[in-house]
């Protein structure tokens, strides 16, 4: 994978740190991942995100879900208007990120999923990994999706009312059975 740059984070720093830092508020309690992204093997929901220097509904938060394996999901805060690509995101499947960036030593450089993603003082996009993803245990609680929108919400400051947490449902629209490629009804003679 590329090195992604970012002009606007390069050229305003400062307000790409206000972004991550100061706190941001979500007002759905329940987020339900049913419409289809972009691409087809995948579900998502857009929320809106409120912070306070911007008018409202400019800010999204992005979660998107594989068809076909819930523990692969994508959490992402997006301002299109200051940068296309999402400022900070999560990956909790995938392929591995390359931190390209002088001084740090090649065995250093791949960062294996799940990780976070956000951009250096260079405009760099890098991927890094929290305390609780270096450990395996709660790297593997993380799976959950539930659990992982949490951890995705401590680090980006972002909060439901005061303290709280949404919910994410998948699929809730539906019966509920899970998508597979398997046959049910492989290796079955009919008469």
């Amino acid at each position: 994978m590329g090195q992604h740059l970012s002009l606007a984070v390069k050229n305003n720093y400062s307000f790409y740190n206000k972004l991550l830092l100061e706190r941001k508020s979500i007002f759905s309690e329940v987020i339900e991942i049913n419409s289809k992204a972009n691409n087809h093997n995948f579900i998502e929901s857009i929320e809106p995100v409120v912070y306070p220097e911007l008018e409202n509904d400019k800010m999204k938060l992005l979660v998107r879900v594989k068809l076909n394996n819930h523990h692969f999901f994508e959490i992402k805060l997006k301002l299109k208007e200051f940068t296309p690509a999402p400022f900070f995101r999560f990956d909790s499947d995938g392929t591995t990120h390359h931190n390209r960036i002088d001084g740090i030593p090649l065995n250093e450089q791949a960062i294996t999923t799940p990780h976070f993603h956000k951009f250096n003082e260079n405009g760099i996009e890098i991927a890094y990994k929290t305390d609780k993803l270096l450990d395996p245990k709660e790297s593997k609680a993380l799976e959950d999706i539930n659990l992982c929108i949490i951890h995705f919400f401590h680090e980006s400051n972002t909060r439901l009312k005061n303290d709280d947490f949404p919910e994410i449902k998948i699929m809730s629209d539906t019966l509920g059975f899970k998508m597979t490629k398997e046959d049910p009804n492989q290796n079955i003679a009919f008469l």
